[in-house]
């Protein structure tokens, strides 16, 4: 678990403000703070590290691209990048990688395939904040499930972002106003879902859902959706018990060695549920032909 924060636009005092941000995630990422802003500080992201692949400054972050265009803040963790990196060096896309961080290999995807595709490849788990130099625009990425949480603010052409609530109230100026019109829906199931938050124009990315940032204007849409891939999965249902207790088992226990991929010792718990551990493995298992939906 690692903790990213940002803003757009906000160019008062961004280095202190960007400190106060990541101090209220520091327990997402106690190994290491990195923080990095465009030339003119238009562009703030700031990352807390909680080290598990690439312990070296290799895997430090914000990252920049080989090429200097793209930066990215990354919570995650990719579980195909040896794979994805395969690719990149066959393709002779790059010629070496400066580390082994899934970081790194994200990031090179991200600027040889473009962001739509790159997401694609990818099986995990991931809330990304990236910048494009030359477009001069900032995307925010959620994973397909929606296991790593991304919250985000916009304010008067503003673009603020966290893995928490906690850094955007460190921001000046954040208003703590209560929305009173889901505190009934919080009472009944003891959460608010996507894309609404507890606070008045603060929203979560939605699972699947990518927003682009550009000269003050915000864009929407999702690169892959449960229910369009249950739709689809219902054209062709398995009806062998026998089978699908093969595929089920199948799917665990390709789950479960993805996971096995780390720098640092690993542990298990018993509360981490089957039930998530199937839903993440479908979802990574039907990631092809992402679903085109704006709004």
């Amino acid at each position: 678990m690692c903790g990213i924060a940002g803003f757009c636009n906000w160019k008062t005092d961004w280095e202190k403000n960007i400190r106060k941000m990541n101090d209220r995630m520091r327990h997402r990422g106690p190994d290491a703070s990195g923080i990095w802003a465009s030339e003119d500080g238009s562009v703030v992201f700031g990352h807390q590290r909680l080290s598990i692949v690439d312990l070296s400054e290799n895997g430090a972050q914000p990252m920049q691209s080989h090429s200097g265009r793209f930066e990215i803040a990354f919570n995650g963790e990719i579980y195909n990048y040896k794979q994805i990196a395969k690719r990149l060096l066959d393709e002779k896309k790059v010629d070496h990688f400066r580390g082994g961080s899934d970081t790194e290999v994200l990031l090179e995807a991200m600027e040889h395939y473009g962001v739509k595709e790159a997401i694609s490849m990818c099986k995990g788990m991931f809330a990304i904040a990236l910048y494009d130099r030359r477009s001069e625009e900032v995307f925010l990425v959620r994973d397909r499930i929606g296991k790593k949480p991304l919250y985000y603010w916009i304010e008067g052409g503003n673009l603020v972002f966290g893995s928490e609530l906690k850094p955007l109230m460190a921001c000046p100026g954040f208003r703590k106003e209560i929305r009173r019109d889901v505190l009934a829906r919080f009472l009944y199931q003891q959460y608010i879902n996507a894309p609404d938050s507890i606070f008045k124009d603060v929203y979560k990315l939605e699972p699947g859902g990518v927003l682009r940032f550009h000269q003050g204007e915000v864009k929407k849409w999702k690169y892959w959706d449960i229910g369009r891939v249950y739709h689809r999965m219902q054209e062709r249902p398995v009806e062998n018990f026998d089978e699908a207790k093969r595929e089920l088992k199948g799917l665990l226990k390709r789950a479960v060695a993805s996971r096995m991929i780390a720098d640092v010792p690993l542990g298990s718990f018993l509360s981490g549920g089957y039930d998530s551990s199937l839903m993440t493995a479908i979802a990574q298992e039907n990631s092809a032909e992402p679903v085109k939906t704006f709004s």
